[in-house]
């Protein structure tokens, strides 16, 4: 990433500034949606309420089209703060963040060929495995992007949706340390709970979210998609809502990947 940066820097010159330099070499990239599209009877956790949408004003009896939303912080894809487990860090929510935290350089760690099933477990086996073959390793304060395949495979938003969010692959604990041990600052995935297995409308063990990763300040994105369109490394662009007091926050994140 750092070498396609300093081509495309290099290329625009000393124009009219670094950000006029930033927006062409950006526009130059390849850009990914990350996030789907908020609609009625998308999955969402069991527990948390659902997403609700209506046309509370439209043009021709009101002046003016408006929908109001009703939305869960943990709607859609979005990412968990520490505050969202534990007790002892409700100081640590997501309106404490800077808006660039989740700014950040992003490396793919795609299993979509594994056909994993629900309670399934990436162990970090398979994690170094993929890094030898691939020639990629997560670095400080980047963020690894887990693709379990899930969003491609379950996703739908009919009256079956919610197997997406009752059914799901994990992470094991050693590649949950690995991780953490790499300094990442955040990590995403495109299942309901990341890390957490879910069976049945069971969850399994969490212990990303319990002991290594939201104690340790690392944001956990949740429910992204489109990650087999992405390069090895890309930039990875997001920015949570400033809400008060926050457990998490909605966000639509986008990758900037190699042309």
């Amino acid at each position: 990433m750092e070498t396609i940066v300093n081509n495309q820097l290099n290329h625009v010159g000393n124009q009219s500034g670094l950000a006029t330099q930033l927006g062409a070499m950006l526009r130059s990239m390849r850009v990914v949606d990350l996030s789907p599209t908020l609609e009625r009877g998308i999955p969402n956790w069991p527990m948390h309420p659902p997403l609700v949408i209506d046309k509370a004003r439209l043009k021709a009896r009101d002046g003016y089209y408006s929908q109001l939303l009703m939305i869960s912080e943990h709607t859609g894809t979005h990412v968990d703060a520490p505050a969202h487990f534990h007790d002892d860090l409700m100081h640590v929510t997501i309106d404490t963040f800077p808006p660039d935290v989740l700014i950040a350089p992003a490396v793919l760690y795609d299993f979509s060929d594994k056909d994993l099933q629900p309670g399934d477990l990436i162990s970090l086996d398979m994690v170094k495995t993929y890094e030898a073959e691939k020639g990629v390793q997560v670095g400080e304060g980047e963020i690894p992007l887990i693709n379990f395949g899930w969003m491609q495979r379950f996703w739908r938003t009919d009256d079956q949706s919610t197997w997406f969010v009752k059914n799901a692959p994990g992470i094991q604990e050693d590649a949950i340390i690995y991780f953490k041990e790499r300094g990442i600052r955040a990590i995403g995935c495109d299942t309901v709970a990341c890390d957490m297995a879910v069976i049945d409308g069971v969850g399994q063990e969490t212990t990303g979210h319990t002991t290594h990763w939201l104690p340790n300040g690392i944001l956990i994105i949740e429910m992204l998609t489109n990650l087999h369109q992405l390069s090895l490394r890309s930039l990875f662009v997001a920015t949570p809502m400033k809400i008060k007091e926050g457990s998490g926050s909605p966000i639509r994140p986008v990758a900037f990947c190699e042309p």
